[in-house]
């Protein structure tokens, strides 16, 4: 009898924190359902340009790992020992940590490009044109402290 009465306490503890949960995450979908990203995503109009933005990401990522030498990492990774520091100190082998940290300083510049391409837009305002422009040198300045970095180590 002891047994049934602790099972049923334990099963009412479950139906109450699953309930908990559930009032939390509605409460949390209508907030993001209200918000202007929610709005757009649950669209049926703009379901198709989020289908078109998804296959440009999947090319960038692509795009991007192939840059970056994953084809270089994968052929490498059989080798003894060549994944025991971030960067390799041999020119002609690369490891997946590195291939990762050259397309971290990739992303980075292009974002820096991306950022001054829209400081000489002229539909933005002066100020948003001086952040921008600002912003993508300081990107750019990253991404090639980075490459000039693992350069260095080879």
């Amino acid at each position: 009898m002891t047994l049934k009465l602790i099972s049923k306490t334990r099963d009412t503890f479950r139906l109450g924190i699953k309930k908990r949960v559930q009032a939390a995450t509605g409460k949390l979908t209508s907030r993001v359902m209200q918000t202007e990203v929610g709005k757009r995503l649950t669209n049926p109009a703009s379901a198709t340009s989020l289908k078109n933005r998804g296959v440009e990401w999947l090319y960038l990522i692509v795009l991007y790992l192939l840059v970056a030498g994953v084809i270089n990492a994968i052929g490498n990774s059989g080798q003894a020992g060549i994944n025991l520091n971030p960067i390799v100190a041999n020119p002609n082998a690369q490891n997946v940590t590195e291939t990762i940290i050259i397309m971290f300083g990739y992303i980075v510049g292009s974002l820096g490009a991306y950022a001054l391409y829209l400081s000489g837009r002229q539909t933005i305002r002066a100020r948003s044109a001086e952040m921008f422009f600002v912003g993508g040198i300081a990107l750019i300045a990253i991404a090639m402290t980075v490459g000039y970095y693992i350069l260095s180590v080879k």
